[in-house]
């Protein structure tokens, strides 16, 4: 483990799991002095295509829904150091290699649930995958 950290990330998805990380990862933050990212994926391969709406039109609601409740969710936060990011694509990829890439991120927090049980079995668990190829450490919080 290291000593300090200076870049934090947190995943949030509105679950109650990543309500918990996203607060001790605000104690985290605090303790390093660092640099907290609060970020929320819309996942464009799991929405639904309607052929009366565009794609792009259905990404670009999504994406405003999701920084507002991101928004929402930073401003209940006692903390000077943060910084929001909405991005759209594959939740996995984007908190595993993408984000810790741009932004020298050295440690991400994540709830251990986040899904429904069908979905993860479909889909797969990203905090599973996150843990076993992230470019740096993980805290999985319950």
């Amino acid at each position: 483990m290291k000593e300090r950290y200076d870049n934090i990330l947190v995943a949030i998805d509105g679950s109650p799991q990543a309500h918990q990380a996203m607060m001790e990862a605000v104690e985290a933050a605090r303790r390093n002095n660092a640099r907290l990212y609060l970020a929320q994926i819309v996942n464009d391969s799991g929405l639904l295509v309607n052929s009366a709406t565009p794609v792009s039109q259905i990404i670009s609601e999504e994406k405003k829904a999701a920084c507002e409740a991101l928004e929402r969710e930073a401003a209940a936060i006692d903390y000077y150091n943060k910084q929001i990011i909405t991005a759209v694509g594959n939740p996995k990829r984007l908190i595993a290699f993408d984000l810790p890439k741009t932004y020298k991120i050295d440690l991400i927090y994540m709830g251990a649930t986040g899904k429904g049980a069908l979905e993860r079995i479909l889909v797969g668990s990203t905090t599973t995958y996150v843990v076993n190829n992230a470019l740096c450490n993980v805290m999985v919080v319950k």
